[in-house]
């Protein structure tokens, strides 16, 4: 009994994120919901894809959808997708709820409920979820560098798209706006943030072993 309703609640998590992600990617398809973003429906989709906070959802999405699978899996990129979604999903709530909420109000009630969703309800029970349930030992000093040369990766990306583009998904990054020295500035802060919080993580995997 305890290992069904572990692997519900995964695969809850996975379909939650799943809904919330389906119901942003149709909206943007459809829609410029601002004027600074892409005109065309692909434009948009590029930028959506490329923001921290869809991608660590998704990251903890397939963890979670993994796991309901496969309980007991312990395979390496499992192991480093599982803690990108984690730290990716505390990074995403802190610096939502901190810096950038109010700062675009979502336009209508399903966009709110993705918003809050996104950013405040999934990271909580996916946290939460791993708190109780983990798997555990799966943490690592080498997971953690597999870790963060995805993150490496993913902020080369983002400013390589942004120079061609000219769009940024957040404003502290924004070189359009607060140029080269304060965007890789907050881009360190960011990438210190999820050293910080992948030995957080890897201190409380060890203690729970």
């Amino acid at each position: 009994m305890f290992v069904m309703l572990k692997r519900n609640i995964n695969l809850f998590i996975a379909l939650y994120v799943m809904l919330v992600v389906g119901l942003e990617t149709y909206t943007y398809w459809h829609m410029q919901l601002r004027s600074w973003q892409p005109a065309t429906s692909i434009g948009r989709m590029v930028f959506y894809y490329s923001f921290f906070t869809v991608l660590s959802n998704l990251m903890l999405a397939i963890s979670c959808l993994w796991l309901a699978f496969s309980p007991n899996c312990n395979r390496f990129i499992f192991r480093i997708i599982r803690l990108n979604g984690l730290v990716g999903v505390i990074i995403t709530a802190i610096v939502y709820n901190s810096l950038l909420r109010g700062i675009h109000v979502p336009p209508n009630i399903f966009m709110r409920f993705a918003n809050e969703s996104l950013h405040v309800v999934i990271p909580l029970l996916g946290i939460l979820s791993w708190l109780i349930w983990g798997p555990f030992r799966r943490i690592s000093f080498r997971v953690i560098i597999g870790s963060l040369t995805t993150m490496l990766i993913y902020a080369v990306y983002i400013f390589v798209l942004g120079f061609f583009t000219h769009y940024y998904p957040y404003p502290f990054i924004n070189v359009t706006k607060i140029g080269y020295p304060h965007a890789l500035f907050n881009a360190s802060i960011v990438m210190l943030a999820f050293i910080g919080f992948a030995y957080l993580l890897w201190a409380i995997d060890c203690l729970r072993r």
